[in-house]
Formats: C-alpha cells, structure tokens, sequence
C-alpha cells in the first residue's frame, strides 16, 4: 500500500520517485523527500520536498504509480509538517477560489465537516455566511455544495487575492445558473 510505504520512507528520512499525473492530466516523474501523509479535502496526500522545485509540495495518493523508496537520504533538513504544509499550500502554482456562501443552521456543521468552511457572520438563529477556499480544477467541492440542497447558496466566487479581487463573472453566473436549473429539475420532479 502506497500510505505505508510512504510512511516507512518518512521514518527512513529516505526519498522516493514515483510517476504522478496531475489535475490537468499531466503525467511526470517526481523525485521527493517526503514529509508526512496525511488527510485533507476527503483525500490522502503526501507532503514532500521536491527536489527539483526547491519546495514543499502536495501530492495527491490516487493519482501516483509507480512508487520506489530509494536508498537517497535526506539532502535537506527539514521544518515541522505544519510548517511545511504551511509553505506548500503558499506556493501552490493552483488557483485557489473564495467562495462566499450562506448557509442555514441546519446545514452549517455538514458545510464546516465537508467544505472546510469558516464562518465570517453567524445570524442568531444559526444561519451564517460562510467562506470556502476550494482548488481550481478540483470540482468534487462543487457536488458537496450541491448537496446541501436549499440550505446554502453561493453569495460570489472571487479570485484569490484578498478583499481587492474583482468577482469572476462568469463562472458565478455559471453556477448560479447550474443552481437554479437543478432547483427547477427537481421542482418538477417532486410535482409529477
């Protein structure tokens, strides 16, 4: 199993090369000093050092093959996991998108549980806005909003770059399109 494996090189302080196809279908071989496995946004990923990026980096588990622990040790001494993952998800080449949402109470825990939101405005009656931060070209987000039904609703995706960024029209109006649509679908289904 790739996790244990990778665990067994952590513990080693030994790097591994493995084949790795990206989000947007680009397959390469990496050489990576790994740091630590772990679980974020409902997948397992390993945080390494990528030796030739000269930086921290995520890497997804499903989408390596070809996994080799070498006999290379560690050419780098290297900060906490915390640290690091901090540092990676800094430098990620990968758009990140706000999305602004408002959520009814009785959906606020699964929207907190499922999307990592965090809370801005709490109403007191439990309602609140809330701010997602999702992966561009990662849309299984999108599905864990969907099913929350008509207890959230998409305020506005930004860009990411803070209170500055300009609103991207187009894709909001897609989706506020795609969220009328499906309320309209299933209307009509639940009529018939």
């Amino acid at each position: 199993m790739p996790a244990q494996s990778l665990q067994a090189a952590v513990r080693a302080k030994r790097a591994v090369s493995f084949t790795y196809t990206n989000s947007e279908n680009a397959t390469r071989t990496h050489t990576v000093e790994p740091i630590a496995v772990l679980y974020r946004w409902y997948a397992w990923y390993l945080l390494a050092y990528s030796r030739a990026k000269n930086d921290y980096r995520t890497y997804k588990l499903v989408r390596m093959s070809d996994l080799n622990v070498t006999d290379s040790g560690y050419i780098k001494e290297h900060t906490g996991a915390e640290e690091a993952l901090c540092m990676a998800d800094k430098d990620n080449n990968r758009g990140i998108t706000k999305v602004l949402i408002y959520c009814k109470a009785k959906a606020k825990a699964r929207a907190i549980e499922y999307l990592n939101g965090k809370i801005t405005k709490e109403k007191e009656n439990g309602d609140a806005s809330m701010t997602l931060r999702v992966m561009e070209n990662e849309h299984f987000w999108f599905g864990s909003l969907l099913s929350l039904g008509d207890d959230a609703r998409f305020w506005s995706p930004r860009e990411s770059g803070g209170a500055s960024s300009k609103p991207r029209r187009k894709s909001y109006l897609c989706i506020v399109n795609y969220d009328r649509l499906l309320s309209q679908m299933l209307r009509y289904t639940w009529k018939k």
